[in-house]
């Protein structure tokens, strides 16, 4: 059996690929809020603001969701190896 160690470096490597994504995803997302701004009608451009305003906080609630499990993971990670360290 492999050590759980071992287990936990893909699950890091997961994450850190998710807020790869979530860059790139936020990267769009700017793009596409930096073009509504030039729309003419104001109530499509509000709407657009009140939607992309909340995207943004969901974003970083995921983002912060992401460091969190990334934090968790890396602990447990330090803790196992301590225990090996002592058998």
């Amino acid at each position: 059996m492999d050590p759980l160690g071992d287990i936990l470096d893909p699950v890091r490597k997961q994450v850190i690929d998710l807020k790869d994504a979530l860059a790139h995803a936020r990267y769009r997302y700017d793009g596409l809020d930096l073009i509504l701004e030039q729309v003419s009608d104001g109530k499509v451009r509000g709407a657009a603001q009140e939607i992309f305003s909340l995207a943004g906080d969901k974003m970083d609630g995921i983002d912060g969701m992401l460091d969190a499990l990334y934090r968790e993971l890396s602990d447990l990670d330090r803790k196992l190896e301590a225990l090996e360290r002592k058998s």
